[in-house]
């Protein structure tokens, strides 16, 4: 809260300075992006890349030890009340995390999320669409994610590739 309070004056001082003419908004634009991130000596986890990027941090979990993903969950929620999404995360993992914080754990898409999913605040609707269902693991780790980012998804799960019947069935969501 502190973080965030302080974040707040800076990116306010940086605004005044543009209405005042102290600054040009090039400046401005790059002084907000150039802000920090939090060294927690075995990663430096990006604060401000939302604002920058338009998503917040992701993390990607293969490779991370439970103690890390936590480390950096840590950091994360002190610093923003956003959802965290962690990508390929195996099911050991995640039961480690999960005794730290509380997870959503999406085994099929090795997807976990810590907090809220946000209402969809975008136009329209994804459509995530599978040939087979050998392809439901990564589309559905596409479709938390882009739900994790704020937008509406619909999901069209086997719609077959060597028939376009299966496909011309799901015809009004696609028009959509």
């Amino acid at each position: 809260w502190i973080w965030r309070c302080a974040m707040n004056k800076e990116i306010r001082q940086v605004l005044e300075g543009v209405r005042q003419g102290e600054i040009s908004v090039e400046q401005a634009m790059l002084q907000m992006k150039t802000a920090p991130f939090e060294d927690i000596g075995f990663a430096k986890v990006d604060l401000h890349r939302k604002l920058r990027q338009g998503a917040a941090e992701v993390i990607y979990g293969a490779g991370k030890t439970a103690e890390q993903m936590v480390a950096i969950v840590q950091v994360l929620q002190q610093r923003s009340g956003d959802p965290i999404l962690i990508t390929r995360l195996s099911p050991e993992a995640a039961e480690a995390v999960g005794r730290q914080v509380q997870l959503d754990y999406h085994a099929d898409a090795r997807v976990g999320i810590i907090g809220e999913l946000p209402q969809p605040s975008g136009l329209g609707t994804i459509v995530v669409a599978t040939g087979g269902t050998s392809d439901i693991p990564v589309a559905e780790e596409a479709a938390l994610t882009a739900e994790v980012l704020g937008n509406q998804v619909t999901r069209l799960y086997d719609v077959g590739v060597a028939g376009l019947h299966r496909l011309l069935a799901h015809l009004d969501e696609i028009m959509d």
